[in-house]
Parts: structure tokens; sequence; C-alpha cells
């Protein structure tokens, strides 16, 4: 193999520079160290021998750094356009979270291709896409399986599924994001993910029916990097009129998550009331929090999204606010609720 393989190799799978510098340093060392064991009179002939294994040792060098590199080579672009990066600065944080998966599992009903998983603390992303046999046309309003879940060390896990704009209505591909929530972060776990029953349905209030019976699994690795940064809180408040205490408050690109304890839960969820629908599939936020920006600038989860999960028996509370496009955390001055202001830009 020519050095010029190896620049060819090493262009087709675009590491970055910092890649190819590390993998030139040890390229030149291992050539260093092998002339040093070579008497100085026998160095040139013997040198021209050690050239295929030379360039052996630096092809395996290229392919590990490469492997790694293109597992976290960036945001897919369906990625990209889901959640809507707000500047280049947190498009490239956002692509240095990104693990890129690249599975398939392949069945007679049809395949589903695991591309890529982001995630922070308490929620976790999958991008996936799945081609219908041929002949199959995919153009409802909404899809989703009807059981979808990975097994990890968690007991508690809530799971959607988003229907994403490939540009190809009529054909027999859809592309979805696979949304996971959890009590704690499941970033580094090795999982079993399981899909089960392909459906489909019309604009809401349409009713899903599932259009390919199957079940897909398969082992996924979740080396996604977290987004998160916690914050540790431990101020009491008000629910309602009824004591608790906010523990603790995550914020990510992706999502603001909330610890609470209280000995009132019960008299919490029942002073919240049912959730008020103000639109097709919209619900009030009964818990708002409110963002404030360091530029002055505020907003509030006035729409429910996300989770909202009461352990009554443990007195915990946790609430997870998603939202339809990434948020600029990193301009995040203080979140405000129930009345309390959390500063997170000095803590």
């Amino acid at each position: 193999m020519t050095k010029g393989h190896i620049n060819e190799l090493l262009q087709a799978l675009a590491p970055t520079d910092e890649d190819k510098e590390i993998m030139l340093h040890r390229i030149q060392a291992q050539s260093a160290s092998a002339n040093a064991s070579i008497p100085r009179r026998e160095r040139r002939t013997p040198s021209r021998r050690l050239k295929p294994a030379l360039w052996a040792a630096a092809l395996a060098v290229v392919l590990t750094t490469t492997a790694f590199a293109a597992a976290y080579k960036g945001l897919d672009e369906a990625f990209v356009k889901f959640l809507n990066p707000v500047n280049h600065e947190q498009n490239e944080h956002l692509s240095n979270g990104a693990y890129s998966a690249n599975k398939q599992v392949t069945s007679k009903s049809g395949t589903v291709t695991i591309k890529q998983v982001i995630g922070d603390s308490n929620l976790t992303y999958i991008l996936l896409d799945f081609a219908a046999p041929e002949g199959t046309v995919l153009n409802a309003a909404r899809y989703r399986f009807e059981y979808g879940g990975i097994d990890s060390d968690q007991s508690f896990q809530s799971v959607g599924f988003r229907l994403l704009d490939d540009g190809r209505p009529d054909d027999n591909r859809i592309s979805l994001v696979m949304s996971v929530m959890t009590e704690e972060s499941v970033a580094g776990q090795k999982v079993r993910l399981t899909l089960k029953d392909l459906q489909a349905a019309p604009p809401y209030p349409g009713i899903f029916e599932t259009i390919i019976p199957d079940t897909w699994e398969t082992d996924l690795q979740l080396n996604f990097k977290e987004y998160s940064s916690a914050y540790p809180v431990r101020q009491s408040l008000k629910l309602f009129g009824y004591a608790a205490v906010l523990k603790s408050v995550s914020v990510s690109p992706i999502s603001i998550t909330l610890k609470l304890e209280s000995d009132f839960l019960k008299e919490i969820n029942e002073a919240a009331g049912r959730m008020k629908e103000v639109g097709p599939n919209e619900y009030l936020d009964p818990y708002p929090v409110t963002i404030r920006y360091r530029d002055g600038t505020s907003e509030t989860t006035r729409l429910f999204n996300g989770l909202h999960l009461s352990k009554n028996l443990d007195r915990e509370m946790l609430m997870i606010k998603t939202f339809d496009k990434v948020i600029n955390d990193k301009e995040i001055d203080s979140i405000e609720f129930f009345g309390r202001e959390i500063p997170i830009s000095t803590m």
C-alpha cells in the first residue's frame, strides 16, 4: 500500500485535522523506533523492507481513528432539520454529542435503520428510518410503532415517535425520531431496542391502525455525550398552595428537567386538575416554566410537552419540559418556576 493510498483513505473517511495530526505523529514515532533498532550502516536497505509493515501500521491507526471519528462525525441532516439549532455554535455543540449507531434490523416486513442517537440527563432521541417492501407506499400523516422501548437499567420510560419530512411522501420509506424519557440518564448503556407493529394514522384526531405487523429487535450502544448541565437548588416553594422543595434543575438544548419533593403530591396533582385542551392535541401546561435570557427576552412553556411523573410513595416529582425546537441554553440567565427565580449563569 502506497502513501497515496493512505491519503485517499483519509480523505474518504474524512477525520478531523486533529485526528490527522495524531495519526501522523504516531506513524512518525513508529518509523523513528524502527530505524533506531537497526545499525546505522544497515538502515537504508532494511528500511525499504519495513515499508509494507509500516504502512500496514499506518492503516491500522487510520482505521481506528476514523472509526471513532465516524461515530461522532456530526449531526445527521434529518436531526438538524428536526432540532433547528439557533446558530452555528449550537450546531457544533449538538454535533459533538451525537453518536452514529448505523445499525440495521431486517425482516420480511421491512428494514429498520438506526442512524444516530443524542440525549441529555433525562431525554434520549433516536433517529431511525423504516423501509417497507418495494411497492408499499408510506404516505400517511402520522406514523408510530405500537410498542417501542429500550431495555435499560431504568424502571420507567416514556416513549413517543415523531414523523419527519424526508421530502419523499410517496415512496416506501419514512424517517422517525423516537423519544425516550427516563428518570436518569441512559448515556453509555448497552440496551435492547424493541420496535413492534408499525402503525399509521390520518391527521389528529384520526385513529392509529397497524399496517405492518412485525417485531424488530437489536442491541444498541447509547454512546452519546450528555448535553445537560445540572444545578442543585434546594429551595422551598408552594405549588397551588402546598409546600414543596425544588431539589435541582437540569438544562440542555433539548429539555429542562426539574426534580421536586413534597409531602403533598396527591393534593398538588388534584389542585392542578386535568390538563385543559386548547387546540387539536394541544394542552395547557399546569406547571409552566419561564426561561429568561441574558438579552432580556423570555419564553414560557404555555403548552405541555414532555413528562410529568409523580411518585407519591417516594414523595418525588419529575418534570421534563421538551420543546418544538432546541433552546439556546448557553444564553439562559435564570429559570422561573412558581414564583422562584433560579439563576443559571451564576451558579
